[in-house]
């Protein structure tokens, strides 16, 4: 509540007795209701800024008003006076209308205010709500990534031991091609051997048959030797024939000797690919690790994470909130002698009509004037 106090203070009947000229003069009077308009002025930039908690100066005011008015009618100051005693009249009947308007805005802002306290509870209400609720989507949305690292981390781990069976198992296969690559080899140094000794056991025969040819020519000549060419000849053939098989299973031999060669070069590059899956393998188990300590350091993360969270709440407090005002207070002492527009500048989201009076007076009063201000800031008031 902003109460605007005016006070207004007239020359006493002394000093307007003493000075009778000066009221009948009307350039005077207008002089002086000048000069009075000029204090007033000032007095106002100067006094703006005073603070009072007292209330009572309007039922006082209405009695030294009435006291002064009864004193000036005993005295025999109608005619002079009379013209005041209208305007105080009027001033009365504007105040008692300002009274009605003051209960009818005290009315509208303890309704106001009842309606502000219970906007303050629900949005309260409405951020505990919405701090519950974005705890449980919190929690919701913390189990799902938990289950779904808890699922990633069961799935690397399998994926992780299906790798290392196959791993295990190219290892195995890469032994027994290494093994069988032994085999290969061995076999052809034996046929190499095999092969090396039949090429000896032919010349041997080439030779002897050769030796034999030789003989047999000699003996040809000579007729009495008839039944040694005949030995010879048979010889001969029979070393013939034994050079033939002989050259056959050389031949035979030779081409197993290929056939093995052919083997062991495909090992060899059966050997290659398989190094090249067990590296390829052991670089995805390797990564299949870094991503399990990863995912298992994220649910260690989690879990360890406390359930309980505390929401920023804001302060909804009355006391603390010093962007509204519910009541206020202005006191403001005037010495008037004419008619004066006082309005109270006042910036609120609120309708306040009439917030300003007209105040006509000749005497010396004291007036509270009651203002209700809401959702003003006190800056403004200031």
């Amino acid at each position: 509540m902003t109460t605007v106090t005016v006070t207004t203070e007239v020359p006493s009947r002394g000093k307007m007795e003493d000075n009778p000229a000066s009221y009948e003069s009307t350039s005077a009077h207008i002089i002086e209701e000048t000069e009075y308009v000029r204090m007033i002025r000032a007095t106002l930039e100067k006094i703006r800024n005073q603070m009072f908690k007292d209330e009572t100066g309007h039922s006082g005011t209405k009695h030294k008003l009435d006291t002064k008015c009864c004193r000036n009618i005993q005295n025999g100051s109608d005619s002079e006076m009379g013209p005041s005693c209208c305007s105080l009249n009027l001033l009365m009947d504007r105040m008692k209308g300002k009274d009605l308007q003051l209960l009818k805005m005290n009315e509208e802002n303890e309704v106001l205010k009842i309606k502000l306290e219970a906007s303050r509870e629900a949005g309260a209400a409405a951020l505990r709500n919405v701090a519950q609720r974005l705890f449980e989507i919190y929690q919701t949305q913390s189990a799902e990534v938990r289950k779904q690292h808890e699922d990633s981390t069961h799935f690397l781990q399998v994926n992780k031991l299906e790798k290392e069976q196959e791993l295990k198992q190219h290892v195995e296969h890469l032994n027994q091609v290494a093994e069988k690559l032994e085999e290969k080899h061995n076999k052809i140094t034996a046929l190499e051997s095999l092969v090396q000794r039949m090429e000896k056991e032919k010349r041997t025969l080439l030779e002897r048959k050769l030796s034999l040819e030789n003989k047999l020519l000699q003996l040809r000549s000579n007729t009495t030797h008839a039944k040694s060419v005949q030995g010879l000849q048979k010889e001969i053939s029979l070393l013939q024939e034994q050079i033939s098989h002989l050259q056959f299973v050389i031949h035979s031999q030779h081409q197993s000797l290929r056939r093995v060669i052919q083997e062991m070069e495909g090992l060899k590059i059966n050997l290659k690919e398989q190094d090249k899956r067990i590296e390829n393998l052991k670089d995805k188990v390797n990564v299949l690790e870094a991503q399990n300590k990863e995912l298992k350091t994220k649910v260690a993360l989690w879990s360890e994470t406390p359930r309980t969270m505390v929401s920023k709440a804001v302060a909804t407090s009355l006391k603390k909130t010093h962007s509204y005002i519910v009541y206020e207070y202005i006191v403001i002492d005037v010495d008037v002698d004419v008619d004066i527009d006082i309005r109270e500048n006042i910036t609120s989201p609120c309708s306040l009509p009439n917030n300003h009076i007209r105040i006509m007076s000749s005497f010396w009063y004291t007036c509270q004037l009651h203002f209700v201000s809401y959702h003003c800031p006190k800056a403004i008031l200031q």
